[in-house]
């Protein structure tokens, strides 16, 4: 009796794998559609910055001060070696809004009071989720060899100027 139920289970587990194969292919042969280029659309019309106003620029440049602003201009225009970088003139008040922008999708589920606890630096259990979601927006605008070098002061400041432009003009 029982090499009977065990031939049974058998030749059912056989059929089933037949009948799967067959399925597969006799069933449609049309390539699965590409959804990686309509991802990458629909993430690049979502996550377009708007143009930085006048009055952002004056928001950044004023909440991170001369001297922030100095020396993050002057660590974007020169790269790890010291040496000029041939590239457009560096504007650090636009990579602070782009990385704002970028950084909101990470940051839309904090409420808006602890963001404002962070950036005055108070204690939040949320914190190194959101200066670690800052700073890798920023480190994608300015480069992670720029942020690395930068001294510890002038990245605290930017990463409360990115959180002070979110509530202000995106949230």
């Amino acid at each position: 009796m029982r090499k009977n139920s065990t031939r049974r289970i058998a030749l059912s587990a056989v059929a089933v794998l037949t009948s799967g194969a067959l399925l597969a292919a006799v069933g449609p042969t049309a390539p699965p559609p590409d959804r990686t280029q309509e991802r990458a659309a629909a993430v690049a019309a979502a996550e377009e910055a708007p143009p930085l106003t006048a009055e952002q620029r004056e928001f950044i440049e004023d909440g991170m001060g001369p001297e922030a602003m100095a020396e993050l201009e002057k660590a974007m225009s020169q790269g790890s070696s010291g040496s000029v970088q041939p590239r457009a003139f560096p504007i650090a008040a636009a990579a602070i809004a782009a990385a704002a922008w970028c950084a909101k999708g990470a940051l839309g589920s904090i409420p808006t009071s602890v963001l404002s606890d962070i950036a005055a630096g108070k204690s939040s259990g949320k914190k190194t989720y959101v200066r670690n979601a800052i700073i890798g927006c920023i480190g994608g605008e300015i480069g992670g060899v720029v942020w690395k070098f930068l001294p510890g002061w002038v990245k605290d400041k930017a990463v409360n100027m990115v959180i002070a432009f979110i509530i202000k003009y995106i949230r």
